[in-house]
């Protein structure tokens, strides 16, 4: 049974009973990824096969999943064929002015030797950052995950949000070492991918504080979706085989207000997941990714 079949046998047989799933409270989360912890054991069992859910969550039901890059109105002028070289030109300013302004020492470096070792640290950092990348922002917490689907905003108060839950075989989840014999992405070019996969990026605990990039995906237990060159500006819910992988569940207006009040209660909150910044940071980044897409 090839890669193609077997997804279609996880939507039709294992993730299709969650599509109308209903998340009132945290209770209802933990169910939910109980639920897909029960699904992983059957798969393996029964096929050999071994994923690991992941999580996104999102303010408005019905968005594709997109990288920031591809996401109006950043969009407008961006293709398929300038979108990496637009993206190199993006941490190129980033490392720069960060270096520049904070410090070289604010930017964190692997200790994975490499040839593209620096160009991924770069990337992830500058994604957390709110630069605009190839990269698809996920989280191995149902927790976490919800709070940025459910997250208090005028615009989408009253919208459905949306979670999505989504199986990744362990084949496809890269590390970032090369001392093992299995996959790892540092010995890749990211401007450059015949594949897509799933980035564990791992968290070195030494003056993470200090390091506000990095220490946002810590704390969000994050890992970066990659897609291959031919398939970037292709949604994640809609490429070949991952869209099998995935399910989509429902949150409503109500639902997302109770569950957001409970997270703060548990102080899941803005300042803990994201860290709080000023509007000087903000216009900061802003302007790189103004100044990225003048190729």
């Amino acid at each position: 049974m090839n890669y193609i079949k077997i997804s279609e046998l996880v939507k039709s047989d294992y993730l299709s009973e969650l599509e109308n799933y209903e998340i009132k409270n945290l209770e209802d989360l933990n169910i939910l990824h109980d639920r897909l912890i029960e699904i992983r054991m059957a798969l393996m069992l029964k096929f050999g096969f071994d994923v690991h859910p992941h999580y996104r969550g999102e303010q408005l039901y019905g968005r594709d999943i997109l990288p920031g890059i591809f996401r109006p109105p950043f969009v407008d002028g961006v293709n398929r064929e300038n979108a990496r070289k637009i993206e190199l030109k993006g941490i190129e300013i980033f490392k720069h002015r960060v270096a520049e302004r904070f410090g070289e020492r604010f930017l964190f470096k692997n200790k994975e030797s490499t040839e593209y070792a620096d160009a991924w640290d770069l990337l992830f950092q500058a994604q957390h950052a709110g630069v605009k990348t190839n990269l698809i922002d996920l989280s191995t917490s149902v927790i976490n995950s919800a709070f940025f689907a459910c997250e208090s905003s005028e615009k989408y108060d009253e919208k459905d949000g949306q979670l999505w839950c989504l199986l990744v075989p362990s084949e496809f989840i890269y590390g970032e070492s090369t001392k093992y014999d299995k996959p790892c992405y540092p010995i890749l070019n990211p401007f450059h991918l015949t594949a897509s996969f799933v980035c564990n990026v791992p968290t070195y605990m030494d003056d993470i504080d200090e390091r506000t990039y990095q220490f946002r995906l810590f704390r969000q237990h994050g890992r970066l979706f990659v897609s291959s060159d031919n398939e970037l500006n292709i949604p994640l819910n809609h490429k070949e085989f991952w869209k099998n992988m995935l399910v989509r569940v429902r949150i409503s207006p109500e639902n997302k207000k109770n569950i957001f009040s409970q997270l703060d209660q548990s102080g899941i909150n803005h300042s803990r997941l994201i860290l709080d910044e000023t509007e000087d940071a903000k216009q900061f980044i802003a302007s790189i990714n103004e100044d990225m897409k003048k190729l």
